[in-house]
């Protein structure tokens, strides 16, 4: 009987055992999850941070932390969402070793990047700090929106700005954020 539970939680789609999971909390849910995604996320892994027990590691920090998220977190697009839940881990671990591993050639973000300089990406270890000098309500709405992933419509919910000004404060902190870091490299 148990088999048979467990064969119907894995034919159900990413949407519906998030919906499952937000509902029961069962943790066979984040094993069914697991099991689709945990060599993706090796995968991902491994381009950032070219060490086989690291990226066990992330994934199993990446998937202990999975169910506190999916009950935090709004998630249209399952596998974008995690790939970008991993790839930001990585990018954290990396900061915190004070290193930087390039970025594949052939990596394509759905996030809009508007940096004129092609090794952009070195300055990403940076990022922490430049952040802080932002002004409060720049550094509030870049933080919400590509650290905790919020859209603006929730960025609005939460600080009580409206829509206008969170687009605002995102594209000027993008803007300010590039000055600063691009000031770094002279």
């Amino acid at each position: 009987m148990r088999f048979l539970r467990s064969r119907q939680k894995s034919l159900l789609t990413d949407d519906e055992i998030i919906r499952q999971y937000r509902n029961d909390q069962d943790p066979a849910l984040i094993g069914v999850l697991f099991e689709r995604y945990s060599h993706l996320i090796y995968a991902v892994s491994f381009n950032y941070l070219k060490d086989e027990d690291e990226c066990k590691d992330a994934v199993i920090q990446i998937f202990e932390n999975l169910g506190r998220d999916l009950l935090k977190y709004q998630i249209q697009y399952f596998s974008s969402w995690l790939h970008t839940v991993t790839r930001n881990h990585c990018l954290k671990i990396i900061s915190s070793k004070k290193e930087f591993v390039p970025l594949k050639e052939d990596y394509h973000s759905n996030q809009e990047d508007d940096s004129d300089d092609p090794e952009f990406e070195k300055y990403l270890p940076h990022l922490a700090e430049a952040i802080k000098n932002l002004n409060d309500d720049q550094r509030r709405c870049v933080e919400l929106f590509y650290l905790r992933e919020l859209s603006y419509k929730d960025i609005a919910d939460q600080t009580g700005y409206n829509l206008n000004q969170v687009k605002s404060f995102i594209q000027d902190g993008k803007r300010n954020l590039k000055i600063i870091l691009l000031k770094r490299k002279k």
